[in-house]
């Protein structure tokens, strides 16, 4: 009787040696799956919006802006924002919700005095600090390089550059070279000083510096070494 309540400890003591090890197998795999969402999430939350797309008759936008005595001014349209204040012009999408516009972190800036050849105004998502900090010293806000794409209606690359610097918030003017007579010949001139050779298009003017074709690593190092 004695060997007998003596095996069934033993036994008794291995299953519960072994349950412990699967429960710190357990915990050991959770942890690092824990942590991994918690970068996860906190990488989500820092990481811009998108940059929204603003039309002169898209609905449902404030618009934010400064007028000669520091005040700001809210109007739900483009009209209604005087000439000589529409080049930094903050745009609220209403239809959004002030967590899916992330808009204690970040803003988003418009300049709407002309627009795309698509109708939507160059624009950029910049960090809520920065803006604010520069309304307060009553400075410019620091400009982002001069981007200018040269394209047409038909291109390919060129929509996928498009697409590219709206969803990174780069504040870009575009150009039809078909349809703008005087952007192709701006093209020529600017292709000839810079000895870059004509011939398709996209071409990308940064801060006076062209690219042909497109590529995103090489756009945004371009725009590093301008700043």
């Amino acid at each position: 009787m004695k060997f007998y309540h003596a095996l069934i400890h033993q036994k008794l003591s291995v299953f519960i040696f072994v349950l412990m090890g699967i429960c710190l197998t357990s915990a050991c795999n959770t942890d690092p799956q824990s942590k991994n969402a918690k970068n996860a999430e906190i990488i989500a939350k820092n990481s811009k919006p998108k940059l929204i797309e603003v039309k002169a008759d898209t609905t449902e936008l404030l618009f934010l802006y400064q007028d000669a005595e520091g005040q700001e001014q809210r109007v739900m349209s483009i009209k209604d924002i005087p000439n000589e204040f529409r080049q930094k012009v903050q745009v609220v999408n209403l239809k959004l919700s002030p967590n899916e516009r992330k808009s204690r972190q970040f803003v988003q800036l418009f300049d709407v005095r002309k627009a795309n050849v698509d109708g939507t105004f160059p624009g950029r998502v910049i960090e809520r600090s920065l803006l604010e900090k520069a309304l307060a010293s009553a400075q410019a806000l620091p400009e982002q390089p001069d981007i200018i794409m040269y394209s047409t209606s038909w291109c390919g690359v060129c929509k996928k550059a498009r697409a590219f610097m709206k969803a990174e918030g780069l504040a870009f003017v575009e150009k039809d070279i078909e349809k703008d007579r005087s952007a192709a010949k701006e093209l020529q001139e600017k292709c000839e000083r810079a000895r870059v050779p004509m011939g398709g298009v996209p071409v990308i003017d940064v801060g006076g510096a062209l690219m042909r074709g497109f590529d995103p690593q090489r756009l945004m190092s371009m725009l590093k070494s301008k700043e």
